[in-house]
């Protein structure tokens, strides 16, 4: 595809960076920019996972990421009958250590007897952490990079905000039409800090030094710089142990299949009985809004059948699912000793900060601003599938015919 311009251009992303949060006394320097430069909202989408649409411009349904997928019911084999005996602190720590030197293993918390149940459907950080290659296809769909290609672009991953002197020496070097990075420490210090303000404080100021200083590099190199952030985070006041719930209600585990993330559970029912008692027993619960696979077409999830989840229960801002399917005892206390920024899940293994809720929560309103005024937005709110063309068109490439969204940028 030919280009139109030779813009370049940095996206700093920074997931986690809550618009409530951007003050004078949390961030003096990126509060000013507000005022000063183009900028709009991000309408989000129900999800932990919003990359793959923030880079492909599509869909969930579209490009199939949506955690996980049941598969079609089997009998069970011999060797599968076996396995499902063995406790599941012992098939689950067995596959936390395969995880740790595979990283394609996903979900190495649930039980075997569980995970087997599904096709696994995630884009999680780890793995466009080790590998890159992974972004240029997302379930099938082309994103941003393969539009660019490896000689016009290139992605940067950070989760260590002790790493931020060394990351600017790196990056922005003017060599590509489009630098994007991805500064992942804000989102993990706020998932496991957010409950102490003094300290975040500290760490906002960090990533507040950091992007005047990306700033200033970028001007020197000719180089147009974006931030970009799809999500704030919501401060944890209380925990659904929706386990302990279905425990209560007297079914077989054969009668439904579950899935549990942090802000969200989804059921799969193979019995009338199961999907009236848990349906009845969701309704009752006054955390979280209780959602059919149809409903959650209103939020752009718009699969056509059960496969991705039957029914969904969504928790209200500041609840969460504990224990959820990425919970391990042994997993965490290795998290928590082998990284100080998540150093508190090992006295307190919840949350501090979460985010995934319904879009009209606050805590899942995104923000995009292009620090250039010889530009300016088309309208105050984009939806996230916007991101992608109007990234490419920042960089002279039309949009592409699978992309859903349109460029919000006008010069």
């Amino acid at each position: 595809m030919e280009s139109l311009k030779t813009t370049k251009l940095f996206v700093c992303y920074i997931p986690g960076m809550d618009l409530r949060r951007i003050s004078p006394d949390n961030f003096p320097y990126v509060a000013n920019l507000f005022g000063s430069y183009p900028w709009a909202k991000i309408k989000t989408l129900p999800s932990v996972e919003l990359v793959p649409s923030l880079i492909t411009g599509v869909y969930p349904h579209e490009h199939g990421i949506w955690q996980v997928k049941l598969k079609p019911r089997l009998n069970t084999s011999l060797l599968d009958s076996l396995l499902d005996r063995v406790p599941d602190i012992v098939t689950t720590t067995f596959q936390c250590v395969v995880h740790f030197f595979n990283q394609s293993f996903d979900l190495a918390a649930i039980p075997y007897r569980r995970r087997r149940a599904f096709d696994l459907k995630r884009f999680k950080y780890t793995r466009r952490e080790k590998s890159k290659e992974i972004l240029f296809r997302i379930g099938g769909v082309e994103s941003i990079f393969s539009v660019l290609g490896r000689e016009e672009s290139i992605y940067v991953f950070n989760k260590k905000i002790k790493d931020l002197d060394s990351l600017l020496y790196r990056v922005c070097s003017g060599s590509y039409r489009l630098e994007f990075l991805e500064l992942y420490a804000l989102d993990i210090l706020q998932h496991w800090n957010l409950d102490n303000p003094g300290r975040m404080k500290g760490f906002y100021r960090k990533v507040d030094n950091f992007v005047e200083r990306l700033y200033k590099k970028c001007k020197t190199k000719g180089v147009t710089l974006v931030l970009l952030s799809d999500h704030g985070q919501e401060y944890v006041k209380g925990v659904i142990d929706i386990r302990k719930k279905l425990g209560d209600l007297d079914l077989s585990e054969d009668e439904y299949d579950f899935y549990i993330e942090v802000p969200m559970a989804r059921f799969w029912f193979h019995t009338d009985r199961a999907r009236n008692k848990i349906t009845d027993m969701l309704h009752g619960m006054e955390s979280g809004t209780v959602l059919s696979y149809r409903d959650m077409h209103r939020y752009n999830v718009k699969f056509e059948d059960k496969a991705y989840g039957e029914i969904y229960f969504i928790a209200k801002p500041g609840y969460i699912f504990f224990p959820h399917d990425y919970y391990q005892p042994l997993a965490n206390l290795f998290l928590g000793i082998s990284d100080w920024q998540q150093r508190s899940r090992i006295f307190n293994p919840v949350h501090r900060g979460s985010h995934g809720y319904l879009p009209c929560s606050e805590s899942e309103k995104g923000f995009i601003m292009i620090l250039d005024n010889t530009y300016r937005v088309n309208r105050r709110e984009v939806d996230i599938i916007d991101i992608a063309p109007s990234l490419l068109e920042l960089v002279g490439y039309k949009r592409t015919p699978f992309m859903r969204g349109s460029s919000i940028f006008i010069q």
